[in-house]
């Protein structure tokens, strides 16, 4: 195990300063359903690229990642992950629901870094990005999975 950082754990409705969670809307009708990201109210942000994450079981962690130029919009289309976004300065984090069953967008702009756990078999990420793949290298802040403890990426009960 990593040496733990003491982060202090921000609680339910406490705010990350940039950080969106938002609903997304969903229209269905006979013919299926159409998902609007609207990507206007993202900070007015301009995105780059595009990627999908997918993890070939549940309990993968790809934790922790971030970038101080770079901000990231993600959405889950199908499944549920878990995320983690922390403040690089402060250390304070927050845990974040991602699922297609309530579909929602996470916008973690620059200055964090974000983690997450998949909780379903079939999960995908769908992540935009607000750089080019050869800025985003040269942008690139890692911390080990388990430097907040293993235990945050514990799923509980309800």
């Amino acid at each position: 195990m990593a040496k733990k950082i003491s982060g202090k754990k921000l609680e339910r409705n406490d705010e990350q300063k940039g950080v969106l969670f938002e609903d997304v809307k969903r229209f269905t009708d006979d013919r299926g359903e159409f998902t609007n990201l609207a990507f206007e109210t993202a900070n007015d942000v301009t995105f780059k690229r595009s990627y999908i994450i997918s993890n070939n079981r549940p309990g993968v962690v790809r934790a922790f990642h971030g970038h101080k130029k770079e901000g990231k919009l993600f959405y889950v289309p199908q499944g549920a992950f878990k995320f983690i976004v922390m403040d690089m300065e402060s250390n304070e984090w927050k845990e974040y629901a991602l699922s297609s069953a309530t579909p929602k967008r996470l916008y973690v702009p620059p200055g964090y870094y974000n983690g997450f756990v998949s909780l379903t078999q079939d999960a995908l990420l769908v992540t935009y990005s607000t750089s080019k793949m050869e800025d985003s290298v040269n942008d690139d802040f890692r911390l080990p999975y388990d430097a907040l403890g293993t235990e945050v990426w514990e799923i509980m009960s309800r």
